[in-house]
């Protein structure tokens, strides 16, 4: 319950007193205490330890897995149609907690004994909590000195960032727990409750407009743009203007804003349009890491790579859904370069874009899986909004430039109308495979006004008997399902009645096995079926 007490510290209405001495408790988390800031730098240490998200690792000690991270959002990837469940569950070593997620439970804090156990606050948390440091960081940083010129530009940069990473934590909230934007109806749709003073105010507070909420994204990055134009950035893991340029993308492309889509894509093309010829990589080389032309920014880590680990004596605990790797053509040089081989098993179809094998335990990773920032989303974004515009040959253009370094041979596509879409919605599938975007992507294809498009997804869930293999639960998302939007956290809920909920449905198992399968629809009719219907 603290946690909860801390964020509403900078959020809602339990505290007593007013002013940043009422969140001490909450600023002691961090590694610098906000009441005693005497210069922009301490600000850019607040920002940095206390607003970014940091790298994290596994590694090995007393023979067993340790885990050292930051805050994560894992659950993107557990959500959609990437990744199926393995008859060996010990190294999905996230399956207690994803078990409501990956299952699209109703209530996302339910075990899967169908009993309360919280815990899926933090996906609230997290950002709120981030938020509120930007508030902060933005109400004081005007008033730090500036000696000199230079610090009159650092002042600005750290203004900048966090505008930026106010931004991306509100897109970050209003894709998980409000519905796909659509314009048609993004004035009357319930969006995040919006806050951007560090003062604490005794209210209760209500959820914007889905449309207000991405108006006042819009106006951070704007913000951000404008504090960060002719600054120069510290390292890759801080923001800069030309990764507020692809946000800028991004949230117009959710908005269906094809035009300012494509503008915000072009300026990041005319900084960097680098691509990285993926047939150059060796099999089973690590294909996305800091070294990438293509990186742009990155924050946070990749750790979900491990959940796809084997052992001499287990197998992986995931593996890439059927659905996913049929998406590959032979001539992909992804096929064998994305999805490989476990290290001591070498069993098919686990995840090798990122190398989260044993033999690469320990180091930190050196990019995030959700938030990473690349020139390919660029390339891509420029094909699809084009082609919603009805400008196939540019569409068709910018994604030649990028097949070529995907495919051997000739890759080009002549296709146009829908049948365009569709090769650009699966080639975003293909090349952003557990880098966070599919889950946000089939949520928004659902209301796209161009051209709608969903699918059905079945999930099994494993469980184990005596240390091995007993049954599968196999659930389905329907196609535009209500699921598609998160509830708002019970813990949440309990202290800001206010901020109503989602009419998200109860779910169950539709069948139950006994004979493990890939995916529900390989199982023949000589499988064992249980009785739960």
């Amino acid at each position: 319950m603290k946690q909860i007490k801390d964020i509403l510290c900078g959020f809602a209405a339990v505290l007593l007193t007013v002013g940043i001495s009422s969140c001490d408790s909450f600023l002691k988390e961090y590694s610098q205490d906000l009441s005693k800031v005497n210069s922009w730098e301490d600000l850019d240490e607040v920002l940095l330890g206390s607003a970014y998200l940091h790298s994290g690792r596994y590694y090995v000690e007393n023979y067993s897995t340790q885990s050292d991270r930051d805050d994560d959002f894992d659950i993107l990837h557990f959500m959609g149609d990437e990744v199926r469940s393995g008859k060996d569950t010990n190294y999905w070593m996230s399956r207690e907690t994803d078990f409501p997620f990956y299952t699209w439970q109703q209530d996302t804090g339910m075990d899967r004994e169908f009993k309360y156990m919280g815990g899926d606050d933090k996906y609230f948390n997290t950002p709120y909590s981030r938020i509120n440091v930007c508030n902060m960081v933005i109400s004081l940083i005007d008033e730090q000195p500036e000696p000199d010129a230079t610090d009159k530009v650092e002042k600005s940069r750290v203004k900048g960032e966090a505008y930026f990473l106010r931004a991306i934590y509100y897109f970050m909230l209003a894709n998980l727990y409000c519905e796909p934007y659509d314009p048609a109806t993004a004035s009357s749709k319930m969006g995040m409750p919006l806050k951007f003073s560090e003062v604490i105010e005794d209210v209760e507070f209500d959820r914007s407009s889905l449309e207000s909420t991405y108006r006042a994204i819009l106006s951070d990055l704007e913000n951000a743009e404008k504090c960060l134009e002719g600054t120069t950035r510290k390292s890759l893991y801080r923001a800069d203007v030309h990764t507020v340029h692809l946000l800028q993308s991004r949230v117009y492309l959710y908005m269906q804003d094809w035009e300012n889509a494509i503008a915000k894509a072009k300026q990041v093309l005319e900084y960097n349009d680098d691509l990285m010829n993926i047939g150059a990589k060796n099999v089973g080389e690590t294909c996305l890491d800091s070294s990438s032309p293509e990186v742009l920014f990155s924050m946070g880590d990749y750790l979900v790579a491990y959940q796809f680990m084997d052992a001499r004596y287990y197998e992986p605990g995931l593996f890439i859904s059927d659905d996913m790797v049929a998406l590959y053509a032979s001539n992909d040089y992804r096929k064998e370069r994305y999805i490989g081989k476990s290290q001591y098993k070498r069993m098919d179809n686990v995840f090798r874009k990122v190398n989260g094998q044993n033999e690469a335990m320990g180091p930190y990773s050196s990019v995030g899986s959700v938030f990473c920032f690349r020139t390919s989303e660029a390339y891509l974004i420029m094909a699809e909004a084009s082609a919603y515009k009805g400008d196939d040959q540019t569409a068709r253009d910018y994604l030649n430039r990028f097949r070529a370094t995907r495919f051997s041979g000739d890759a080009a596509v002549a296709a146009s109308g829908n049948a365009l879409i569709d090769i650009i919605r699966d080639e975003r599938a293909r090349e952003f495979l557990l880098e966070g975007h599919r889950w946000f992507d089939l949520r928004r294809y659902t209301v796209c006004a161009p051209y709608p498009w969903s699918k059905e997804i079945v999930h099994g869930y494993v469980y184990e008997a005596n240390y091995s293999y007993d049954h599968t639960d196999w659930y389905k998302l329907e196609k535009n399902d209500a699921a598609y939007t998160l509830p708002i956290p019970r813990e949440i809920r309990n202290y800001q009645v206010s901020l109503g909920n989602v009419n998200r449905p109860a779910r169950k198992a539709f069948v139950t096995t006994t004979v493990h399968g890939s995916s529900f629809d390989n199982l023949d009719d000589e499988d064992d079926w249980g009785d739960d219907w």
